[in-house]
């Protein structure tokens, strides 16, 4: 009897140190059947001998899509679960001291709490992850890989200031800059392809040898001037203008600064002072904006380069036809025609540097009149009925011309020049007022000048400028009659009466009818 009860007690406390069980996924079973067969027992992991692993549980590449079971593996220090089917990782907090977690090239969309972890090296390469993990715990991480994954924000670098390679590339990051000010150790920069257009603190980094910042929108690289220590520098696809200081980058092997807005003048100084691979061709287009110039002046297209090389040759194009090439760096209207509007892009080459060809943006040519006048408001300063009107055109909006200018004050029947800005004895009418530059360039502007209420319809067509004319403002047609009820002259209203009948010969003094259409006869006198 005492036999029997000692062999229960045994089978129970083995069954309580070898507890083993059925794993879900049946390829991470044959993974462990084939790696570490010493925690199964058949086709079962046992429980005990998974948490007496020490080291690394390497489970690359075993087409797993539920890790239900490493979290019995308490005591590894290394997890590797890349190159799997896996979604989500069970918890696995309870292996504190693992330094190594691994699951790259998986459809990671979470994590575990990993918050209590001290690691080392985390790789997350190639997941569907759009949340930055809490790794608040890993003050020592060494080793950062988080790219090509769907993450919108970076992670707070300050938190791991002994890091030293840092992969973040691929992944549509919101924020327009990041800050690797804390983080003096790095090694390694990859943050390509986040959309970011400013590294902060990039000057800090002087032990940095790889860095690959290439397809955002980046404007300078000059923080790297004084690192002396890079090696493989890929800024490709940015739109910066100047090359960072290379002279003193004596271990670089590879520079690839294709598609910004590099020009012959910045390449040309580089192409036997770098000991690597200099990539520099294709650069962007040069920008160019749109021009808007005044007709009948002269006017220049220039290279925007302040000291081009002389070797250059210069191939202007307007609407897809080439109308100058030379080693000239400029090109100029003399003067500019309104014929000379158009589409325009200037073509760069140099027979030094043949496998670079630099264009600008195309633009255009607006051709503005020589001269513009624009009246927003008639300034009466005064008004008379026999003398007329007081105007300044002072705020009168003229733009173009070369000085000297005159004024001239017409009606469809006269015209005369006046003084500016203040015109004197002017009758109410419609009117055009023209001004006049040196080059003879002409702009025109009209305006109207009601009647002054309560003024007896007089006109003294003596050619002084004052009651010379009669305006009729009311549209319709005006028949004009003489006491003899003689129809003398018929007008189409509005308009301006001077006196004449209707074979342009002024009529004698006296009184006079018009008649407008709808409207209560005038009647007028002619006073000589």
């Amino acid at each position: 009897m005492k036999i029997l009860i000692t062999s229960i007690f045994f089978l129970t406390i083995c069954r309580a140190f070898s507890q083993t069980i059925a794993l879900p996924d049946n390829n991470l079973t044959n993974k462990l059947m084939s790696s570490y067969p010493q925690v199964m027992a058949g086709n079962l992991l046992d429980i005990s001998k998974a948490a007496a692993l020490q080291n690394s549980l390497d489970l690359r590449f075993a087409n797993i899509s539920d890790a239900t079971g490493i979290q019995y593996f308490k005591n590894i220090t290394t997890l590797d679960l890349s190159n799997n089917n896996l979604t989500t990782i069970p918890d696995i907090s309870a292996t504190t001291g693992l330094l190594n977690f691994y699951a790259s090239n998986n459809q990671l969309t979470s994590l575990p709490d990993l918050s209590g972890m001290h690691l080392v090296d985390f790789q997350i390469v190639n997941n569907k992850l759009s949340v930055f993990p809490d790794l608040s715990g890993s003050t020592g991480l060494l080793s950062l890989y988080c790219s090509d994954n769907n993450m919108t924000q970076f992670p707070q670098l300050s938190k791991f200031p002994q890091l030293k390679k840092f992969v973040m590339g691929k992944n549509p990051i919101n924020a327009s800059f990041i800050d690797v000010s804390a983080c003096t150790h790095l090694l390694e920069l990859h943050v390509h392809r986040t959309g970011i257009d400013t590294i902060v603190g990039l000057e800090k980094l002087t032990s940095l040898t790889t860095l690959y910042a290439w397809s955002n929108n980046i404007r300078s690289f000059k923080g790297l001037d004084l690192i002396t220590s890079l090696q493989l520098c890929y800024i490709y696809d940015n739109p910066f203008k100047d090359i960072p200081n290379v002279q003193n980058k004596t271990g670089l092997s590879m520079l690839n600064v294709c598609s910004a807005l590099l020009t012959f003048e910045d390449i040309q100084p580089l192409l036997n002072n770098i000991p690597g691979t200099f990539i520099y061709s294709p650069q962007r287009d040069i920008p160019f904006a749109d021009i808007s110039a005044r007709a009948e002046n002269n006017y220049a297209l220039s290279y925007p380069v302040a000291s081009p090389l002389s070797t250059n040759i210069y191939v202007w194009i307007k609407n897809g036809i080439i109308i100058d090439s030379s080693a000239s760096a400029t090109y100029t209207f003399s003067p500019l025609k309104n014929s000379d509007a158009g589409t325009y892009q200037l073509k760069i080459y140099n027979p030094f540097i043949p496998s670079l060809k630099l264009n600008t943006s195309s633009f255009t040519i607006s051709v503005l009149p020589c001269l513009e006048l624009d009246i927003p408001n008639v300034f009466v300063t005064s008004k008379d009925c026999s003398k007329g009107y007081t105007i300044d055109f002072s705020q009168n909006q003229i733009a173009g011309g070369t000085a000297p200018f005159q004024y001239q004050l017409s009606t469809n029947a006269s015209s005369k020049l006046i003084t500016y800005p203040i015109a004197e004895n002017i009758e109410a009418g419609n009117y055009f007022l023209t001004v006049i530059d040196a080059k003879n360039c002409r702009a025109t502007d009209n305006f109207t000048l009601s009647k002054i209420d309560n003024c007896d319809p007089v006109l003294t067509p003596n050619g002084d400028g004052i009651t010379d004319t009669y305006y009729i403002e009311k549209t319709g047609k005006v028949s004009i009659y003489d006491l003899k009820r003689d129809l003398v002259n018929t007008l189409q209203a509005p308009t301006v009466w001077d006196g004449t009948d209707r074979n342009g010969k002024l009529l004698d003094a006296g009184l006079y009818i018009l008649l407008i259409e709808g409207q209560a006869p005038v009647y007028l006198t002619i006073i000589r």
